[in-house]
């Protein structure tokens, strides 16, 4: 049996596959939808039955009121725009850096292997543990902050593109070499696909954490910018206007995971879908 439409015979079993899928999404986006309303239920229970102080915890209500005026102020969107252009930037430059280093260490074995020590030593080390070391030498500055979340974001791209580039398969590998492939048109036509969906992981994990990063430097620091207005709001007692540049913090986050994996996705279309 198979479903007739435009394009001709679809299988039947190809289009209730594609149902299925459907029904899964929507049934997945409904939950998280559940989870939220519950959690703002709990919010709001916690705040009006006083186990927890308004100074501490103010309610979702007055949260909501002032992040509908904040919305509508250009000191808002002023300050959503100073964090991500920090984040934005450095995670361009980890990019950069990162994509190309993770490639040819992945490729080549000696690279990787006298690599390997520093690199384990250098990612270990917490960015927020020395970002004292980074005001005395650059000063705070929107460079700092870009160099914070350029630190933060590296060595996930690096890793993920080293992976990648060492997923070809020993196979593949072995055919290459024997009918002697330059190595551009090699890393073009090998390598490169072969690692770009570990890549994209990467650069997706790193955008969250670019974000991330970039607010935490703001709130320790003097930099203007979402984590700055938080700061500057609780030493103002305003805990209200500060929950709703936390929450601005979260949406970010949120939107930046979510655009980076809605890129993946049309970057890795040529992929064929994985199934359980």
């Amino acid at each position: 049996m198979a479903v007739t439409t435009d394009l001709g015979a679809v299988p039947a079993s190809t289009s209730s596959k594609g149902v299925k899928v459907g029904r899964g999404r929507t049934k997945m986006r409904l939950l998280q939808l559940l989870t939220f309303v519950v959690a703002l239920m709990v919010w709001a229970i916690v705040t009006f039955t006083g186990l927890i102080s308004p100074l501490a915890l103010p309610s979702p209500i007055d949260v909501g009121k002032l992040f509908a005026i904040a919305v509508i102020s250009p000191e808002y969107w002023l300050a959503v725009g100073q964090t991500l252009g920090g984040a934005l930037i450095g995670l361009i430059i980890a990019a950069v850096v990162g994509i190309p280093l993770g490639l040819v260490t992945g490729t080549y074995s000696v690279a990787e292997k006298s690599s390997r020590l520093l690199v384990d030593m250098l990612r270990s080390f917490p960015v927020i543990a020395i970002l004292p070391v980074f005001l005395l030498i650059i000063g705070s500055n929107d460079r700092m902050k870009i160099t914070v979340v350029f630190i933060a974001c590296v060595f996930p791209i690096f890793l993920q593109a080293q992976y990648g580039a060492q997923s070809v398969g020993s196979m593949v590998a072995e055919t290459v070499r024997c009918y002697r492939i330059p190595r551009l048109l090699r890393f073009r036509k090998v390598i490169l696909p072969a690692a770009t969906p570990s890549i994209m992981t990467g650069v997706r994990l790193a955008a969250t954490t670019a974000v991330l990063v970039a607010v935490g430097v703001e709130i320790l620091t003097t930099l203007p910018g979402v984590g700055h207005q938080v700061l500057l709001d609780q030493i103002n007692g305003n805990t209200p206007r500060a929950y709703v540049f936390i929450l601005t913090a979260g949406l970010l986050g949120y939107a930046v995971n979510f655009l980076s994996e809605l890129a993946e996705k049309r970057l890795l279309r040529w992929r064929p879908p994985v199934q359980s």
